[in-house]
């Protein structure tokens, strides 16, 4: 009963507040075990890349640059099951939400300012780790991750030369993420840091609504695939694990969460 109840508050712990995908404990669970853990992620910057796009007419010589992600939340649920001693399997279920920024280039001219905005939407997503103690105190592994997430985004343009204000709503936008991630950890007392690089993509496909005059299938990617990450486990007593994260170039976000370990 008792550890009925401490999952039960860790998930409502998560559910309390809102793409990063975080690497999280370097160690597993071991085989059969089950760890629940409340995760809270916080985006500060994610440069975006310009794919492609349906343009309307007349728009031919415009060019979306400067994208980014300036603000991104998650917060989630992370259920982990050892599938065997040095391998887990985990899934995220969660809410996000965005803030988006960029520019509209005609030529060489900047000619729109762009905001974009979402509010909590649904998050889920499933990844396996595997570490490995190579001698004792020293872990390697790897975690491997996909989340996804669907958004409504408001939508405001700024005209920079009339001072023009344009507004829509997009009701069909979906976030991908998924990435590669191997580390090295050490296991000091009660703390176990650990630093990693990372391969990470991130794809957004944007769908206007259905105006012939409106930009349509919009697809950015990551601006940089190649990232570093950083963090430490803290045990906290036999069950709990607290868990600081940060991570750098390919975005730059932080993560903290709280497991319980069955």
């Amino acid at each position: 009963m008792k550890k009925i109840f401490i999952l039960i508050s860790l998930l409502a712990m998560a559910d309390i507040t809102a793409q990063a995908a975080s690497v999280g404990s370097p160690e597993t669970q071991g085989k059969g075990k089950i760890a629940a853990e409340a995760e809270w992620s916080y985006i500060f910057n994610t440069d975006l890349d310009f794919k492609k796009a349906t343009r309307p007419p007349g728009h031919n010589a415009d060019r979306p640059v400067n994208f980014k992600i300036t603000r991104g939340r998650n917060t989630l649920a992370k259920i982990s099951y050892g599938l065997f001693d040095s391998m887990d399997v985990y899934l995220k279920l969660g809410a996000a939400n965005y803030n988006f920024k960029g520019d509209v280039y005609t030529g060489d001219t900047k000619a729109v300012d762009e905001n974009l905005s979402s509010k909590d939407s649904f998050l889920y997503g499933a990844g396996f780790k595997i570490a490995h103690e190579i001698k004792k105190g020293w872990i390697v592994g790897c975690d491997v991750q996909y989340l996804t997430t669907d958004l409504d985004l408001n939508f405001s343009a700024v005209n920079v030369n009339t001072g023009a204000v344009a507004s829509a709503k997009y009701t069909n936008c979906r976030i991908q993420e998924w990435h590669v991630a191997p580390y090295i950890a050490g296991k000091i007392a009660n703390f176990t840091p650990y630093l990693g690089a990372r391969y990470s993509d991130l794809r957004l496909d944007q769908k206007s609504p259905n105006d012939p005059h409106r930009w349509n299938n919009l697809v950015f990617g990551a601006a940089y695939n190649v990232g570093v990450f950083t963090g430490m486990d803290w045990n906290l007593g036999e069950s709990f694990k607290l868990n600081i994260e940060g991570r750098f170039i390919d975005e730059t976000a932080m993560s903290v969460g709280l497991a319980y370990g069955f």
